[in-house]
Formats: structure tokens, C-alpha cells, sequence
């Protein structure tokens, strides 16, 4: 689970490092021919808008917890590979989007309030810019490396799609024919509320060398946009039940009674 107000973060070591740790064990203990690690570009830590994207080699450098507990999955994966030759790949993808994406993530959480006629919720000025990258081609990538990968590599899965959070607010509203004529009119269908403990403004990796290897981004993210979009019209109630939870500006998690993680509301 991925939420940056969880009341503890030692979920993301338990889940991340622990997790992947207790995997790496099994597939060691089991002989696989492969193992393919799914980290996030939030392990390079953020990058200045004028930038250059960042390859595969660049140093690892996380802000938050989550970050840092996916970089040290990183560590131990390429550890086992070092010390005991498991078949590893590190996948580093940018922001996955599609149907059937639970609403805690901003696109499946805008559209599920705008289809109740609810404000959006931003965190800070909206001005963070993530990439963006449907389920299928992400899906298309993880098949490439598959088949493809280099054992002991890492591959970039990076987007084309560079997108403001204020600016994917004016895309969804137009999605829902509420459009926005100008800036007053915009601002009157957002909540702004207060930031992250530390947003990264921006994440930005190269992707050429997956490209390399035959992978390309089909989805142009209109075409995703819309179909996630209907997706969530048609489904997202009926399919995850009561959604309040999610769709607060800051969700956290809890243990319930059989002691797994569940989100709740948090003012």
C-alpha cells in the first residue's frame, strides 16, 4: 500500500525490505530462473525542472520514507544477485494509471469525486508534475524485460507524459464537462490543502535503454485518460465498495481486527 500519510512508516520497511527479503529468500530456497524486483524513479530522489532525465547508473538518492524503503529492497536484490547469483532485474517505473486502480492514487481519486460532484483535493499549489504511464504499456514493459532483460540489469520504464497536478485537475474536469473558463472558476473546484511532509516536485528518468530493447509507449495519455476515466464512471463503486476512505485529502492506514492494514479518513 502507498500512501505518504500512513500514522507509521514502518509499513513501507515491513512491506518493501522485509517483504522483498523474505522473497529473495524464497526464490533463492526455490532455484528460479528469474527475479523481477518492480521498484519506483522515486528512488533517484527529486529532479530540478531543467534537469536531464536521469539513466539507470544515476546515484540513489530518496526523500521519504516509502522512497528509502524501496531503495533498500534495491540493496538486498542486488545483493542475492552478487552473493549467491540469483537472476535478478530491477524495474524502475514512472506513475502507472488505469481501470481498476484503487482510488488513493490522484487519478482514479479525482475521478471517482468528480463523478459524485465533489471538489478535487490538491495538496500544496498543484504545481508538482509526475509521469504518467498507462497499466497496459507498463504491463507491455514488465513483458519486454521479461523476455528480453539482461540478468543483473536495471531498466528505466519512463513516460512521455510530464503532467502539473493542477494541469491533470483542467484535463479531468474537462473529462466530466466542467471545464473550467477561467482561473476563478478553476480554483472554485479545487480544495487546496496543505502539502506532503516533503514532495518531490518532480521525478524524470530515461527510458531509452528499455527502448532499446523493442519497448515503446503505445497509450497517449488523452486516449488513457479517457478510458480510465469511463472506467471509474461505469465501475469504481460498485467494484471497491465504500470508497470515503480513500477519497480524503489525507488517508491513513490502521490494523483491524484480523491485524491487516485498511485506510481511514485523517483531518
Amino acid at each position: 500500500m502507498r500512501s505518504p500519510y500512513l500514522r507509521c512508516s514502518y509499513t513501507f520497511t515491513y512491506a518493501n525490505v522485509f517483504g522483498t527479503h523474505v522473497l529473495l529468500e524464497a526464490a533463492k530456497a526455490q532455484g528460479i530462473k528469474l527475479f523481477i524486483h518492480v521498484s519506483t524513479d522515486e528512488v533517484y530522489g527529486e529532479v530540478p525542472t531543467d534537469a536531464a532525465d536521469l539513466l539507470e547508473t544515476a546515484i540513489l538518492s530518496p526523500t521519504n520514507p516509502y522512497a528509502a524503503s524501496k531503495a533498500a529492497a534495491e540493496m538486498l536484490v542486488n545483493a542475492y544477485y552478487k552473493s549467491f547469483k540469483l537472476p535478478v532485474i530491477i524495474v524502475r517505473s514512472n506513475n502507472v494509471y488505469g481501470p481498476h486502480q484503487y482510488p488513493e492514487k490522484i487519478i482514479p481519486k479525482f475521478s471517482c469525486l468528480l463523478h459524485r460532484g465533489s471538489k478535487l483535493i490538491i495538496h500544496g499549489d498543484g504545481t508538482p508534475t509526475r509521469r504518467y504511464l498507462y497499466g497496459g504499456d507498463a504491463a507491455d514493459a514488465f513483458d519486454f524485460v521479461l523476455a528480453k532483460g539482461e540478468i543483473g540489469q536495471i531498466y528505466n520504464v519512463g513516460s512521455e507524459a510530464e503532467v502539473a497536478n493542477l494541469d491533470l485537475c483542467k484535463l479531468l474536469l474537462k473529462e466530466f464537462g466542467r471545464e473550467p473558463k477561467d482561473q476563478a472558476e478553476l480554483e472554485a473546484q479545487i480544495d487546496f490543502v496543505r502539502d506532503r511532509p516533503f514532495n518531490d516536485h518532480r521525478y524524470a528518468v530515461d527510458g531509452n535503454k528499455l527502448k532499446g530493447l523493442g519497448w515503446t509507449q503505445n497509450t497517449p495519455f488523452s486516449t488513457g485518460l479517457a478510458t480510465t476515466v469511463k472506467w471509474y464512471r461505469d465501475w469504481a463503486e460498485s467494484w471497491w465498495g465504500n470508497l470515503d476512505p480513500a477519497l480524503t485529502a489525507f488517508p491513513v492506514s490502521v490494523q483491524n481486527k484480523q491485524g491487516n492494514a485498511e485506510l481511514r479518513p485523517h483531518s
